[in-house]
């Protein structure tokens, strides 16, 4: 073919896919004749599939990790969808640095924990709910071959509580929570320091001293919020000098670790839509689920969407030519987000099997001929909640299944991105063809048929 004839080529089926673009749903043609040198004596159109419908179901992990993620969540409430959920943290303080000398007249005032809010929070804030905070009886540890901590992990602690507080905050000023501790546990750490103990001097020594502490909702059936907390937690203890005017001072313990800092979560989904029994596999269909699929990462829940049919639906189409291009629209349920119960602003898609394992995330090649991350960019419309949608060029992924000949057990898992997956509530939910936002795949290939 000549450059002018590819041109012209180029030109007139970009023209004709713009003109498809605003013609409607449904199966369209637009029909143009581009000549000899593309394909002798036929016609080539356009056509539009609209009606292969994506299959959906939720996949349920038994856990996520929760260490390393530079995030406290703390409280509980109740998700219509997703149930009574409630989150506490556990971490481990290291040993004070440099610590100075004192003056005869030193004196121990208090102990107290202080946590900064990050503006992040889930349910309703204006219910008021009471922390408590609780020392460890055993060190943080990982079980053989790990490095990681999940939202079912566990340690014991000490059934006495070392101090407690109505919590009471409006997140959008990242409200500073401070908790007032024992101070029978202030003025032993006051006499070590005094002493300048190695419990108090040696990391190692002072983790085997003060194995760590656990902050958690006092009553987790509470209705209220889980809000986001900075992990810069400091376990600060006051005292004053005399010498001979009274001056306050401090020591502050910070954080030993991130990898030893992780979230509990704790979830019941009696009386929801997901109150089911999960079977062997992990996964469950839309179709058993009310006709939805869920995401919720840190309650386990993920969606699949599989195109089982895609072969069948393109390549027995006797005028099918070439896959043009293809593109998921994820409309989320309506009624089903709010803005006490957000949606995820982005979700990944990944590629997956029959095992459900997490693979390569879906990218989309750009004129440059790299690859990036597509991430659905969340669409929202506040107002009549009709176009609200995340949407993805699937057009690779769909050349990719129609290559494949055989059983093709292949689909997406949709979740948010790292590091939104394990440190935030938000979620979704997606209907099938059975509802009346159901997700969409719209499909544009080339066509031909001969001269009539």
């Amino acid at each position: 073919m000549h450059i002018f004839a590819k041109t012209r080529y180029r030109i007139l089926l970009l023209m004709c896919a713009a003109a498809i673009l605003f013609s409607g749903s449904g199966c369209k043609k637009a029909t143009i004749q581009f000549g000899d040198q593309f394909i002798d004596g036929n016609y080539t159109n356009i056509v539009l599939i609209d009606t292969i419908s994506p299959v959906i179901s939720t996949v349920f992990r038994d856990s996520t990790v929760t260490s390393q993620t530079g995030k406290l969540l703390l409280g509980s409430y109740q998700d219509p969808l997703f149930g009574h959920i409630s989150s506490s943290t556990f971490f481990v303080m290291g040993s004070p640095s440099g610590l100075p000398d004192f003056h005869i007249s030193a004196m121990y005032d208090s102990l107290v924990l202080r946590m900064v809010g990050d503006s992040t929070f889930y349910g309703d804030t204006t219910i008021s709910q009471r922390l408590q905070v609780q020392q460890l009886n055993e060190t943080i540890s990982f079980a053989d071959g790990e490095t990681s901590l999940y939202n079912t992990s566990n340690f014991s602690v000490n059934n006495a509580v070392s101090g407690a507080v109505n919590m009471f905050i409006q997140p959008s000023r990242k409200d500073t929570v401070t908790i007032r501790l024992s101070d029978a546990q202030g003025e032993a750490l006051w006499s070590l320091i005094n002493d300048k103990a190695t419990e108090v001097t040696t990391a190692t020594d002072f983790e085997q001293y003060f194995k760590g502490l656990k902050i958690s909702p006092e009553n987790p059936g509470v209705n209220a919020a889980v809000y986001g907390f900075s992990d810069t937690v400091v376990m600060r203890l006051y005292y004053h000098e005399s010498n001979p005017d009274v001056v306050q001072k401090y020591i502050d313990f910070t954080l030993a670790s991130r990898n030893k800092q992780f979230n509990q979560i704790k979830y019941s989904r009696t009386g929801t839509l997901l109150d089911v029994t999960i079977p062997e596999d992990k996964e469950i269909a839309a179709v058993s689920l009310h006709n939805a699929a869920y995401i919720q990462p840190l309650t386990g829940a993920i969606m699949k969407l599989r195109f089982p049919n895609i072969r069948e639906a393109l390549l027995q189409r006797t005028d099918f030519l070439q896959l043009m291009s293809a593109e998921l629209i994820l409309p989320p349920l309506g009624g089903s987000y709010s803005y006490n119960f957000m949606l995820p602003p982005q979700l990944s898609a990944y590629a997956t099997n029959i095992n459900n394992t997490l693979g390569g995330v879906l990218g989309l090649t750009g004129s440059t001929g790299s690859a990036s991350a597509q991430y659905g960019d969340l669409t929202t419309d506040w107002l009549y909640g009709q176009d609200t949608y995340y949407k993805y060029d699937v057009t690779s992924y769909l050349q990719q299944q129609l290559d494949i000949s055989g059983d093709n057990t292949n689909g997406l898992l949709f979740l948010p991105p790292s590091p939104s997956y394990n440190t935030t509530f938000n979620r979704a939910a997606f209907g099938n063809s059975q509802t009346d936002q159901p997700v969409r795949l719209k499909v544009y290939y080339i066509s031909v048929q001969q001269d009539q």
